[in-house]
């Protein structure tokens, strides 16, 4: 992966899955279409709206890295019993960028 920007000494790098994603269509399509801007606002609205791909996938990726992890699950807080996990279930949740899978 290739370094995005440094912060205190540390680079911040894209996922994988989504330096893929740069090379897809969508993407693509996006990319093209900014010479052909008419104006500066069209420009701004592509550019929000590759602001708003990306940030879908970058959180995509991390909400996929976390739910490989291996969890620890503690103890109920009010019963004290042990809480377990229902498994892996398919879901989807709209956030500010977007819906996400």
């Amino acid at each position: 992966m290739k370094p995005l920007f440094l912060f205190k000494q540390t680079a911040m790098t894209l996922p994988s899955n989504v330096l893929f994603k740069l090379d897809t269509p969508p993407w693509q399509e996006r990319i093209a279409a900014l010479p052909s801007a008419s104006s500066l606002s069209e420009w701004v609205c592509q550019v929000l709206q590759m602001g708003l791909m990306l940030a879908r996938w970058l959180l995509e990726a991390e909400l996929d890295r976390r739910a490989q992890a291996p969890c620890e699950w503690s103890n109920c807080s009010t019963c004290g019993h042990r809480l377990n996990s229902k498994g892996w279930q398919s879901r989807q949740v709209q956030t500010l960028v977007g819906q996400i899978h």
